[in-house]
Parts: structure tokens; sequence; C-alpha cells
């Protein structure tokens, strides 16, 4: 709405008294010296100073105070006449009289100036709804907020305020960064200004923002974000011994709260590998079968737990996903073997080390032993197992023995990483005759030769110092006679890697198909070559 300033309404009051005034004298109207009930001062004679126009109406005007004494009569006067002059727009001049005399005038009680009203101040109160304040920027840690200001005078300058739903003062800039202690707050802004044409200070106040996110990120052990297992080159590594109680539980900041779930540690080798299940029908496995026979994962509190048996490095991933944000953690899991019980050994036909047809023995330190029939070509792999059986070899023949140290659940006690030379097992025979000595060809990587000229039952034994495993062997006759072999001198054996692809090996009520990685592990080829191609295909089956 238009309004109109103090000055001009003074300007046009004073401007309708003027006019009013003026209008009055010079239409010479009676009525406004009439009305005023003074006696006159008479010392002096009163001549009128102008003769006044007929008044264009039916009333009579009012005759003068007759005390008042009547003024000198006109040199010319008009005659009045019946008929009412007729009023014009033009005021008639005055009729001169001899002695002209100003008139004493009073000012008519009917043309009184109005007084000016008071200017209004603005109102401060309904303008205050047209400055606003919102807040630009997504509520989540790390991001900045900006306070967006409109409607205050922009010169007068602003304050700010920055407040969580608390009630807490955070900042009095004009932006703020949200630290991550407002994690599941809101937060506003209040801003203090002043309004155009105003010169009290208002304050306006944004809506409250959501409550504040945060993206997930994995904590160490001090509770502080870790990079531990950001990427599959630097996985977090975790350690147990095989047969010890293990816990570890991922821990994750983030809002909304975190949700854990396994995930796969390399998806390009769930992508290019074949599995099959028992039935030997192929499948797609779950991230959990990553995990050591033993072990679980809790995904609802994040805790990996249980007692691992099988001696192996795991790698999986746990992913911990905060509303549409998602983090990853990639694990290395070393399961080491517990204490060594005694000795292990794998023997096999030396005529059969490279056949497509395999049948291997595994000794156990309690002296029982496994039948493993292994068949291989370019297209399959079949295993079968069996409890009990005795090495056999024919009369001549040559039986290569490959053992070491194992815990109470058949893992590999491997020999300290820093010594330069594995000590070969000490085997021996009760049978005189029979040839002991390192392989020509794999001595170098811990396997023994055995070759037997006589054919009859021989009982060997395989002893790593205090330990040692004894186990007999059927030597079948043949129908040529055998010529004894020369045995060679024994040379210096190389270190051996031991290949376990995490079978397990019970000695009491266990099921035997976990021996498999130790019958293709460490005794064929000696090198655990095939025991290595053996373990990636172990895993495809599970």
């Amino acid at each position: 709405m238009h309004r109109s300033t103090s000055t001009v309404r003074r300007a046009c009051a004073v401007g309708t008294t003027v006019a009013l005034v003026g209008l009055t004298t010079g239409l010479g109207i009676m009525t406004a010296t009439a009305a005023n009930a003074e006696t006159l001062d008479t010392t002096q004679p009163i001549v009128a100073a102008e003769t006044p126009a007929p008044v264009v109406s039916d009333e009579t005007p009012a005759p003068a105070d007759p005390t008042a004494e009547t003024p000198a009569p006109a040199d010319e006067t008009p005659v009045p006449t019946d008929e009412t002059p007729v009023p014009t727009d033009e005021t008639p001049a005055p009729t001169p009289t001899d002695e002209p005399v100003a008139p004493e005038t009073t000012a008519p009680a009917a043309t009184e100036a109005p007084k000016p009203t008071e200017t209004p101040k603005p109102d401060v109160t309904a303008k205050a709804a047209d400055a606003t304040v919102t807040i630009e920027g997504t509520a989540k840690v790390g991001t900045r907020l900006v306070a967006v200001v409109t409607g205050f005078d922009d010169e007068a300058g602003y304050k700010y305020s920055w407040t969580d739903q608390d009630g807490n003062v955070l900042s009095k800039a004009a932006s703020y960064v949200v630290d991550p202690t407002d994690v599941r707050k809101t937060i506003t802004v209040a801003v203090t200004g002043t309004l155009p044409g105003a010169t009290e200070t208002s304050t306006v106040e944004s809506e409250a923002t959501a409550a504040v996110t945060q993206t997930p990120a994995f904590l160490g052990e001090d509770g502080q974000p870790t990079k531990a297992g950001a990427t599959q080159d630097s996985p977090l590594e975790l350690s147990t011994a095989a047969g010890d109680a293990f816990s570890h539980t991922f821990r994750a900041q983030g809002f909304p709260e975190p949700k854990y779930s396994l995930a796969w540690f390399d998806d390009e080798e769930l992508e290019d590998t074949t599995y099959f299940d028992e039935n030997g029908d192929e499948y797609i496995p779950e991230p959990d079968e990553q995990l050591p026979y033993g072990i679980s994962f809790d995904a609802s509190t994040g805790e990996l737990s249980g007692v691992a048996t099988d001696a192996w490095e795991y790698t999986f991933a746990v992913t911990a996903t905060s509303g549409t944000e998602s983090v990853t953690q990639y694990v290395s899991l070393n399961v080491e073997a517990g204490a060594p019980l005694g000795v292990q050994v794998y023997t096999i036909d030396r005529a059969q080390l490279t056949a497509d047809k395999q049948r291997t023995w595994i000794i156990a330190p309690d002296g029982s032993v496994y039948t493993v029939d292994a068949e291989s070509t370019d297209d399959s792999f079949s295993v079968v197992f069996t409890d009990g059986g005795r090495p056999t070899v024919k009369q001549g023949g040559t039986l290569v023995v490959q053992g070491g140290l194992v815990d109470r659940y058949g893992n590999d006690v491997l020999a300290d990483e820093d010594e330069d030379e594995t000590v070969l097992p000490t085997v021996t025979s009760d049978i005189a005759s029979d040839v002991i000595a390192p392989d020509p060809e794999l001595g170098d990587f811990g396997v023994v030769g055995v070759t037997f000229p006589h054919a009859s039952v021989h009982n060997l034994s395989v002893a790593f110092g205090s330990f040692s495993t004894s186990f007999a062997v059927e030597v079948q006759p043949t129908v040529t006679g055998i010529v004894a072999p020369v045995p060679a001198p024994p040379a210096a054996a190389a270190p051996v890697a031991p290949v376990n692809a995490g079978g397990q090996l019970a000695y009491t009520g266990s099921d035997t198909t976990d021996a498999l990685p130790w019958a293709l592990g460490l005794l064929v080829a000696g090198a655990g070559l095939i025991g290595a191609r053996f373990a990636r295909r172990r895993r495809a089956q599970r």
C-alpha cells in the first residue's frame, strides 16, 4: 500500500487553510465576522472594507450586533432590488470609501487547520516474515552447511548461530562443517539482521536438517577409522592357532547404523572358477565358504568366532553398509598349526608318480592308515578315500616316503622360516637289505626312497627328532629275479615347502575325506605342485 509522508500531509494541511482564508476573504462572507462574539473597540469608527455579496439562499442573514456602532455609509450604496442576484464566479470589486481603513479580521472557526498525524513506525513484525534463512548442503559428517539468507538489509550485516537439537551452539560463522559428534542429531541456524527501513534487528530461524548421517568406515583397535584392509594388497591380518578359541569383532562407524555382511575377497576368482557340490553338480558358492571350518560370522554383531582346526591362510572380505553407502575390509586369517603331536607319513609307489591313476597311503602319528585313490584327467579329478589299507609295492620296486611333524589335527608343523635347511626324516627298516636313500630326483624336496629287494612284509619307521611313526609295507614277489639296486650316497636335502590345502585328519572318528590335501599335498611329486593344483580344485568343490 502507498503511504504519504508526514511532510506531504503537513504541506496539504497548510495549503488547505490558506485556500479557505483566501476564499472567504474574496467572497466577503459576513458570517466570518458575525461568528466572532467579542465586542469591538469603538474608539475609532470602523469602515467596512468591502460590500458583501448577496448570499444565494432563502435564509436571511443574521443582523449585526445592535450594540456595535454603525459604520459610516459609503458614497455609493447599491440599490437593493426584489430580484435576488445570480451568483457569479467573479468576486465583485469592493466599493471604495472616502477614508479606507484596514479592517481587523479574525480567522473563521470553521476553517481551523487539522492537526498533522504522527508518522507511523514501520511494522517490523510484519516485514520479518519476508526474511528467511535456509540451510544449503547435506547433513552428513564432513559436509559444509551454508546459511542462505534473504530479506535482510545486506549492508547491515548478519549474526549467525548454528545449534543442534539439544541447543548446543556449534558455530557463529556463516557456514558449518558437520562434525562426527553431530551424528544422529539435527541442526538449525538462526540469523539476526536488520530489515530494510527498520531500526531494530530481527531474528529468523531455519528448519531443522535431517538427522546427520555418516559414511561408514571400519575402526581399528583404538576406536579410530583405519585403512587396514582397504585393499586386497594390504588386507587386515588376523591369526590364530588350530584348536584355539578365536574371536574378532569388526566395528564400523556410520549412520544409519552399519549392517555387516561377508563378501568375496576376489570376485574374479569367483567368476573364473567352476564350483561343484558333494554330488558333483555345479553351483555358485556363498561367501561364508571362504571361512575356515569351525569359524562362523555373525552379521548382526560383526563378530567372527569359533575354533579352527585347519592350518591355512584364508582370505575373505567384510562389508559394512550404512544407508546407500558401503565400505569393504579385506581380511587374511592365518591359522597356524598347534604344538607337534607326532610324525605323519605320505607314501606312494614311485612308478605311479606321473600316472593318471595313483594310490597313496597316509599314515597318521598313531599308526592308522588311510588309502587314497585319485584319478586325474584334463577335464576332471576324482578322489576316493578308504579307511585302512597297507602300503604295497612290487618286489624290486621303490616307495617314496615324505613326512613331517604335525599337530593333533594333522596340520604340518613347519620349520622355522629362518632355517636354511630342512632336516630329512630318518627312515629305517627292519629288513637290512632294504635300500634307503634320498630320491635321486626329489631328494632336494625332502623325499626319501626305499627300495625292497626281497618280497615280504617290511616295517618302516620315519622319525623327526623325538617323534616317530611306524608302519608295515607289503612287498609282493615278482616272477623274475630282482637285482638289488646300488644305494646312492645320501645328499643334502633342500628345504621343502609343504602344501596344506586346509584338510583335517582326525585320528578318532573323523571323516577321512578331510585327509585329501595331505595325500596330494606333500607326497605326489614331492614339491607339492600337484597338491597346489588339487588345493584349488578342492576349494572349487566345497
